[in-house]
């Protein structure tokens, strides 16, 4: 993957993890990532250590939360919960991506428009 698109890949990441752990409940970091990439198209997918220091900083702002799980057999586990201050953050998240699905809609039916040849060449502006 281009770094260019793990960028893109990354730019909502802490996004649909609080998604997940609100839908989820609890989950260690790999169970976490299974989950997110069943979601996402194949070109953004998301790796562990993308994830992984997503969550550290996400647990430093008190979004998320982390506890070790030593009853499962195998070794421990670092279980990631949502707290209080995710919830409202999601609530957040979903808003922005909102406003953003909006604006990519305008841009879409204008390359739309542009594709079927409804629309001709824009207009120079002036400015005054």
């Amino acid at each position: 993957m281009s770094e260019a698109a793990s960028r893109r890949s990354g730019r909502h990441l802490a996004a649909f993890a609080l998604l997940e752990l609100a839908r989820n409940g609890p989950l260690h970091g790999l169970g976490l990532q299974r989950v997110i990439n069943d979601l996402l198209p194949d070109a953004l997918q998301v790796d562990a250590g993308n994830l992984y220091r997503v969550l550290r900083e996400m647990e430093g702002r008190d979004v998320v939360r982390s506890s070790w799980d030593t009853a499962a057999s195998g070794p421990a586990r670092r279980m990631y919960a949502i707290t209080p201050a995710g919830r409202r953050e999601l609530k957040s998240w979903a808003e922005d991506i909102r406003q953003r699905r909006a604006a990519f809609d305008i841009f879409l039916e204008q390359c739309e428009q542009l594709d079927s040849g409804a629309s001709g060449p824009a207009k120079e502006r002036t400015h005054g």
